[in-house]
């Protein structure tokens, strides 16, 4: 079966083998923007991303007002994201197409939370001649309900974006209950002359959720058992994690002028502080079932508190567009001191970085990337981060073009894999250093996607199935093949998300295949005043063994004794667009009974059932 069905994901690329030109794939998620209309009474807003310190000339998109993705309110629903989840949005997941990030700076530990908790790099920076605003909210039967909102203002100089998002789910298994907030705001000032600006941000991070730790006999639950969710046992009953993250930053840059306006460079200070506290509660109905004392309840919390300050210089200023010029040199480099203090433990944590990273434009077509840093001393002592890039530009106006990227990671393991001490878990360990080695080649053009990647491992650190902490010492390689191909025509579209991975090394299990297929149709009346989109979203991945979660960690771990995968997850819907007003109706995993119930992408944590959902979209753009 799991043959037949990777088959019909790629049939679907034969019919157009001359249409699909290809884009370079970072990461994993993709940026599509599907502006195919444009309403008359759009005012145009653009956005791009910033880094807190990182800062690279912007690179705008339009903000979408096409109707195509309305009813992806959820970011597991978008095709660009393939995650593994606990089988209700909200909580733990982590990507199904494997990728190694890290940043400078210490690192206690690496939250299960990627597309739900938000970072400075995901702070969105807007061009807008007055005001954008958005209101989206969902509800399914199944007693959940989804708030997003965003704004963004210019004015006299000051531009002001903000976005809320917020969720309350019951789920449908017993003990599942959970509540998320999102929210963050920006604020960016420039004087008149261009001389001196600000960007201050902040960013709120909750998650309250009931971790019920799976079913306790999933067998039973892929037999259909019982006749309501609700009937079957699960393995925590009262076990409750609640996480919050305060995240500040504030840059101060003056870019230095002559009175004959002749640009010297920029010199900008960054200041970041972040808080995370991490608290678990369970009261056990009979005994603890980890090693350490806690007879009949445990109640963790951890909190670390992280100061940055970062100093540099650059030759080119922040906060203005990627250069159109047929040449030129980039180059930044400074120094980062990194503070932080464990709260739980009375430790604290000094680390002096050194950092630089350019990029140089040469005849027009040639672009070459670069950064690199350096840690001094204490817990991050002599870690490296070194990337480098090059790329042809085979036509920049469509963003066609082929090039390579390399990056090398150096990186002391996360802290709590070398250090814990609470009432379940307690370990000392001396790790080494993990490296990490990724390479990749792509093809890129417009949206489209194609790349080839391969990633040596060495020195990987992971909870192993006895739940302690494992250092590989041999080396793993890992290749992998990607294509994200939005194809449109007139009123049809598809989007196809394909991946191909293979490990040498069973310590990182991912599947032979990963895809997800989003088509949809749309039906325009009344002078195109009404729109109608008919579509469906389908995902599929092959058979492995997926990492299982821990809760009273936050953790998903390694597991050789239960395999997830092969199986269908489909969707339809059906979304109604009226000027600047959306609606949409989703049905969804209606395939769970053909499929006999083994639809779920972490062991023990079973997908939702059949559900129905309805939302609505109010955009204002003046």
């Amino acid at each position: 079966m799991r043959t037949q069905i990777i088959f019909c994901f790629l049939i679907l690329l034969f019919p157009f083998p001359a249409i699909f030109p290809a884009f370079a794939q970072y990461g994993t998620t993709h940026q599509i923007d599907s502006v195919m209309d444009i309403s008359p009474l759009y005012l145009p807003t653009e956005s791009a991303q910033t880094h807190s310190f990182l800062f690279d000339p912007l690179i705008y998109a339009p903000v979408d007002t096409h109707l195509v993705a309305i009813h992806q309110f959820d970011p597991f629903l978008k095709t660009e994201n393939i995650y593994q989840n606990l089988g209700i949005f909200g909580q733990a997941h982590q990507p199904i197409v494997y990728d190694y990030q890290r940043d400078m700076g210490f690192l206690y530990q690496i939250l299960p939370y990627p597309l739900f908790f938000k970072k400075q790099s995901d702070l969105l920076f807007y061009r807008l001649k007055t005001t954008y605003t958005q209101v989206a909210y969902t509800l399914s039967f199944l007693k959940e309900n989804d708030f997003f909102a965003d704004f963004a203002q210019y004015i006299r100089g000051v531009t002001v974006a903000a976005h809320f998002y917020a969720t309350f789910k019951e789920g449908s298994f017993q003990h599942q209950k959970t509540n998320n907030i999102c929210g963050d705001i920006l604020i960016h000032y420039e004087n008149p002359a261009s001389t001196y600006g600000f960007k201050a941000s902040y960013i709120i991070n909750y998650l309250k959720a009931e971790e019920n730790g799976g079913l306790k006999d999933i067998s039973s639950y892929s037999n259909r058992e019982e006749s309501n969710n609700l009937l079957y046992d699960v393995r925590f009953n009262n076990a409750v994690s609640q996480i919050t993250t305060h995240d500040f930053a504030l840059q101060n840059y003056l870019n230095l002028r002559d009175k004959k306006s002749r640009y010297y460079g920029t010199i900008s200070h960054d200041f970041q502080f972040e808080q995370t506290t991490l608290r678990y509660n369970d009261l056990y109905d009979s005994i603890s079932p980890y090693p350490f004392y806690s007879p009949t309840n445990t109640n963790d919390s951890t909190r670390i508190l992280t100061v940055k300050n970062v100093i540099q210089w650059s030759n080119f200023e922040p906060y203005k567009e990627l250069s159109n010029k047929n040449h030129f040199f980039h180059i930044a480099a400074g120094g980062l001191y990194d503070y932080s203090d464990l709260r739980y433990l009375n430790a604290s944590f000094n680390t002096a970085y050194l950092f630089a990273r350019t990029h140089i434009r040469l005849f027009n077509n040639l672009d070459i990337t670069g950064q690199f840093s350096y840690s001094f001393n204490d817990y991050s002592r002599n870690d490296v981060l070194a990337k480098a890039g090059i790329s042809w530009a085979i036509n920049r106006k469509k963003e066609h073009k082929v090039g390579v990227n390399a990056e090398y990671y150096r990186n002391s393991p996360e802290y709590i894999m070398q250090h814990v001490f609470l009432n379940n878990f307690r370990w000392e360990n001396k790790f080494s250093k993990e490296n990490v080695v990724h390479l990749k080649a792509f093809w890129n053009y417009q949206k489209y996607n194609i790349s080839v990647g391969y990633y040596l491992l060495n020195n990987l650190v992971y909870l192993s199935e006895e739940l302690k902490p494992v250092q590989n010492e041999n080396n793993g390689n890992m290749f992998q093949c990607s294509a994200f191909i939005p194809f449109r025509y007139k009123n049809f579209g598809t989007t196809v998300n394909l991946n191909f991975q293979y490990c040498s090394k069973e310590v990182i299990h991912v599947p032979l295949f990963a895809g997800k297929l989003s088509v949809y149709y749309i039906i325009e009346l009344f002078k195109k005043r009404l729109k109608i989109q008919l579509g469906s979203d389908v995902m599929y991945n092959s058979t492995y063994y997926a990492d299982a979660y821990l809760p009273v960690l936050h953790k998903f771990h390694y597991q050789k004794s239960q395999s997830v995968g092969d199986f269908v997850y489909l969707d339809t819907y059906i979304t109604l667009k009226v000027e600047r007003i959306s609606a949409f109706f989703r049905a969804g995993n209606l395939l769970a009974t053909v499929m006999k119930y083994r639809n779920y992408t972490t062991p023990n944590y079973p997908a939702k059932d059949f559900l129905l959902s309805v939302g609505i979209n109010w955009r204002f753009y003046d």
